[in-house]
């Protein structure tokens, strides 16, 4: 049998290309006026949408830098109002507020503005204004709004309409509404917002609940809020100690197993206590060690990891120990100082933001302000 010429095949394969090439250059000819339109279409279309986007983006700077200012201007009103302490004074430091309230309100109302998360912002701050001015029905409508329609860029503003609405309602006497208000801040399931945050706002209606029944005469219904309250944060303490153990079996483990003394972590693995078992471990590896030196001396790189392992352990042990002493005494705040160096939790603190690395960490202020109530609605 023959065999066929490469150079053949060559010439099939130029000779299909260039069909191709051909029939492409055949279509554009006789569709050159649709195709120049769908080019047209598109280069037009890229540049509308990039006009667009530049556009939006110039929207958002100047809403945002108008917005900062407008802060700024709310912030000196508001710190004015607050420190005032007769009623001419009251009067007085009205002005301000007069001139930024204006201003806020044109800001939400311009429609350059209208689709940034800011109009939200300046219709709370407005709001507020109201509130404090005591025009509370005209603030509770406004709030009312942006609770039932939160934007999907600025998921908070429900939270703090609701506990708005909830301390409104305070202001007119009205407990049973106020408690729904922050009933349904409780309830509220807010995607992408930081836990621990949400956490703190949560215990902070419940303080508010359990102040409402007070105000109702209700004083075992608070004194169980605030219990629920003291409960919960002592679970979270625990459970902190739980993972930090935890944290710590697994490093001492590591050792263990290259001290080659695995009984040793099997053993620590039959307690049921995550602590108890970390201090298990923790005596095995001192021990060990102990011996080592009576016999000879350690390896230089696993005595650099027994000694980064025990302070680390010591650390966690002594202040826990420490924190919990104090805590039997009722000097929370030194109880809490240890409890945040042992186990790195102060819950949030809207002074200083996030104070935990535990998402379920308790807050000290909602836990001491608990406290305090739940023991004297105990006695009363």
């Amino acid at each position: 049998m023959s065999e066929q010429d490469p150079i053949l095949d060559q010439e099939v394969v130029q000779d299909q290309f260039t069909t191709t090439v051909l029939q492409a250059f055949g279509f554009i000819r006789r569709h050159s006026r649709t195709v120049t339109i769908l080019i047209f279409c598109v280069a037009a279309g890229s540049a509308l949408f990039v006009g667009w986007k530049q556009n939006q983006d110039q929207k958002y700077s100047k809403a945002a830098a108008r917005y900062r200012e407008l802060v700024e201007q709310y912030n000196v009103a508001e710190t004015e109002w607050l420190s005032a302490e007769k009623s001419e004074d009251t009067k007085e430091s009205s002005q301000p507020f007069d001139q930024v309230s204006g201003d806020l309100k044109a800001f939400f109302e311009n429609e350059n503005f209208a689709q940034t998360p800011f109009v939200d912002r300046a219709r709370y701050n407005f709001a507020k204004i109201q509130f404090y001015q005591g025009k509370l029905d005209a603030s509770l409508s406004i709030y009312r709004e942006l609770a039932q329609n939160v934007p999907p860029n600025n998921p908070l503003i429900a939270a703090y309409s609701y506990q708005a609405i909830g301390n409104c309602y305070e202001q007119k006497e009205d407990y049973v509404e106020a408690i729904k208000a922050y009933e349904k801040l409780r309830s509220l399931n807010l995607d992408g917002v930081d836990s621990l945050w949400l956490q703190h706002i949560n215990q902070t209606a419940l303080l508010r609940i359990a102040w409402c029944y007070e105000q109702q005469e209700k004083l075992q219904d608070a004194n169980n809020v605030y219990t629920e309250i003291l409960e919960r944060v002592d679970r979270n303490i625990l459970q902190a100690i739980d993972e930090k153990s935890r944290e710590l079996i697994e490093k001492s483990n590591d050792i263990l197993a290259e001290l080659e003394l695995p009984e040793a972590s099997q053993a620590a693995l039959s307690i049921s206590d995550s602590y108890e078992s970390f201090e298990s471990n923790r005596s095995k590896i001192h021990e060990y060690k102990i011996q080592k030196d009576i016999e000879g001396g350690l390896d230089k790189e696993i005595r650099l990891k027994i000694k980064e392992f025990e302070a680390d352990a010591a650390d966690f042990s002594d202040n826990l120990e420490k924190a919990r002493d104090y805590q039997r005494k009722d000097r929370l705040t030194n109880a809490w100082r240890y409890y945040r160096m042992a186990l790195g939790i102060d819950g949030y603190d809207p002074e200083y933001g996030r104070q935990s690395v535990f998402d379920f960490a308790p807050s000290r202020k909602v836990y001491e302000t608990a406290l305090f109530h739940q023991r004297r609605t105990t006695t009363e």
